[in-house]
Formats: structure tokens, C-alpha cells, sequence
């Protein structure tokens, strides 16, 4: 399908991921033409239609990153790894996957009106003291993915000048469609919820479609090329309020039981073990209990209120019981 050069035609790549749906589907709404970036292999159901146009490619492929990209209007980056079975992967996906698609980017689409890039709060690191950490402060990653997600944020500020970039680093993010939480609501659903360690845990949330929002206003203003924007609600959660929350959207009670430290890390270990033997990531590693064990992952979004004007509308009760409907509706629960 041919498309012609203006400022509805976009191209997300990761548009079959969970925030990627979200993100595409609230574009279609608003009128844009978009094209998505897909493996061949990727599940691409509820795409596949008149309003979104599909290339069959990678970031590794150089021939479907300037077939995508011709004619196009700004991007959104959003696809990469966010679990791999080592290091290299995460590096390889996150960061390479990002050069390779800007190089060829600017050699086909010099011209390009916005390179959105959602890198990710672990690409900064747990928030000291349990203050709200601020774009001024410096990174510090304690994972591989954090690593590989900051990198890739150099990477795009290696393009400042060649067209307008804008990075935004959103914050946990929860709603239809994610299987990261699906299996917190099928704790409570069974009357207990796990938590690692026996410290508080504080940490900053954001529903997908406000997120999703927030990605398309972010393009939409013109602000200078290379700024950094944290993206969630103002409130800052506990596992206890969200356990909470879901308990009451399903009906439910429930008990939460924090596991030993020695435990969490166990489990770890064993995660780790089984990608050594199998090649393929695990749910459960030594570097995602490395970051579930921090006690704060806060961030603050003044700035993206400020300059960008987002204002999140679903707050967490609404966004919970939306997410649960969508879940027994779709039999995952």
C-alpha cells in the first residue's frame, strides 16, 4: 500500500507488544496512518486492518527499516527486550537494534518531523531516599536491561541535530493486555499475594492508555530536540494498595506473604540456570529480583506536565477494575 508524505503517517515499531497495541490502537482513533515494523513470526492480530499498514522486518534489517520508514512523519520506538537469557541479547536488541534503525532512518528519512524513543525508569535506576528521581539527576542502571536501555537512549541523542528526538521514560506500567501482571491478580485471585523480601516497597505506576496518551502528545509538541521526560502518575504506590485494589475489583481477600531474601534470590539463581540450559529468557532472574528487591522506584512527571501538558485521567481503581474485566473477559482470569 502506498502511502503519501504528511503529518498523519507514523511508524511505531514494537506494535505488538502490550503498550505498542495500546499505543497503535489510540493512534487509529485519532486518525493517523500507521505503519508497524513486525517480525514475521509476531502476532499481529487486531493490526492487521485498513488503518494500519504492516512491514515485515526487524531492526536488524536494514531493507524493511526504509520501506517503513519512507513517507513517514515521526516514530515511535518502542520495540526491543525487556527479558533476554544473558547480557549480549539485552545489548543487542536494546542498543544495536536502536542504532540500526536511526542510521537508516537518516539516510531514508532525513526529513523526519519526530523520533519518539520510550526508553524505560530502569534505564535510570531505583530512586534514593524514596524521592522521585528527575530528568537533572545521572542514570544509574542496576540491571542488564536498564544497561542496554540507557545506552540506547545515547544512541538517540547521537541523532539530536539530524532530527528532533524526544526520549521518554515511562514508569510501571499496568492495563489490558499485560501479562508481566497478570500473574499478581492470579495470586490474589487465589488468596495470597508474594512479594520479595519484607521491606515497604514504594514505586510510581501509570495505566497504558495514559501512556499511550502521553507518547502521542509528546509528538505532538514541538519541543527541542533531545529533552527527557519521566511519564506516570503523581502518586507513588505499595504493593499493599495494589493488592488492594485488585482484591476488590475481583471480590476477593487476600493474605500477603513476604518471602525471605535468600528465597527471592533463589529463585533468581534457578531462572538464571534454566536460560543457561535453554537459551531462552526466564520470567524470574537474578537481574529482576535484583531490581524487585529495591525498596523505591519513584519518578516525578512535573516536567512532562509542564512542558508537554500530560495529565493522567485513570487513576488506580478505575484503571484495576478495567484491567481485571479485561482479563476474565479474556479468560486469563
Amino acid at each position: 500500500m502506498a502511502i503519501a508524505n504528511n503529518a498523519r503517517n507514523v511508524l511505531v515499531t514494537g506494535g505488538t507488544g502490550f503498550i505498542g497495541r495500546n499505543l497503535v490502537q489510540a493512534l487509529s482513533l485519532k486518525g493517523y496512518q500507521v505503519t508497524c515494523l513486525v517480525r514475521k513470526k509476531s502476532h499481529t492480530e487486531g493490526l492487521g486492518n485498513d488503518a494500519v499498514r504492516l512491514v515485515v522486518g526487524d531492526l536488524n534489517d536494514p531493507s524493511s527499516i526504509r520501506e517503513a520508514g519512507r513517507a513517514i512523519h515521526t516514530v515511535y520506538h518502542l520495540a526491543g527486550s525487556i527479558k533476554a537469557a544473558d547480557r549480549k541479547r539485552y545489548f543487542e536488541a536494546n542498543q544495536l537494534g536502536t542504532r540500526h534503525l536511526l542510521e537508516t532512518l537518516a539516510e531514508v528519512n532525513p526529513g523526519l518531523s519526530r523520533f519518539i524513543h520510550v526508553s524505560s525508569l530502569a534505564a535510570a535506576g531505583p530512586s534514593p531516599c524514596g524521592r522521585g528521581l528527575t530528568e537533572i539527576q545521572e542514570p544509574h542502571p542496576i540491571s542488564w536491561y536498564g544497561e542496554s536501555k540507557l545506552e540506547a537512549e545515547r544512541e538517540v541523542l547521537k541523532f539530536i541535530g539530524t532530527f528532533p528526538v524526544t526520549i521518554l521514560r515511562p514508569s510501571a506500567v499496568y492495563g489490558p493486555g499485560d501479562r508481566e501482571t497478570l500473574l499478581v491478580h492470579r495470586m490474589i485471585r487465589r488468596g495470597c499475594l508474594f512479594t520479595p523480601g519484607r521491606t515497604a516497597r514504594r514505586f510510581s505506576l501509570i495505566h497504558v492508555d495514559d501512556l499511550a496518551a502521553a507518547f502521542i502528545g509528546a509528538a505532538e509538541r514541538d519541543t527541542a530536540s533531545g529533552e527527557i521526560f519521566y511519564i506516570s502518575r503523581p502518586e507513588v504506590y505499595t504493593w499493599e494498595e495494589v493488592g488492594r485494589a485488585i482484591a476488590r475489583a475481583m471480590g476477593k481477600r487476600y493474605r500477603p506473604v513476604s518471602l525471605p531474601r535468600w528465597l527471592a534470590v533463589g529463585a533468581g539463581l534457578a531462572g538464571d540456570c534454566w536460560a543457561s540450559m535453554t537459551g531462552l529468557p526466564a520470567t524470574i532472574n537474578t537481574q529482576k529480583i535484583r531490581e524487585l528487591l529495591e525498596p523505591s522506584w519513584i519518578c516525578d512527571s512535573s516536567k512532562a506536565y509542564r512542558i508537554l501538558g500530560f495529565v493522567p485521567v485513570i487513576d488506580l481503581e478505575r484503571g484495576i477494575r478495567q484491567t481485571v474485566r479485561w482479563y476474565q473477559d479474556q479468560g486469563w482470569l
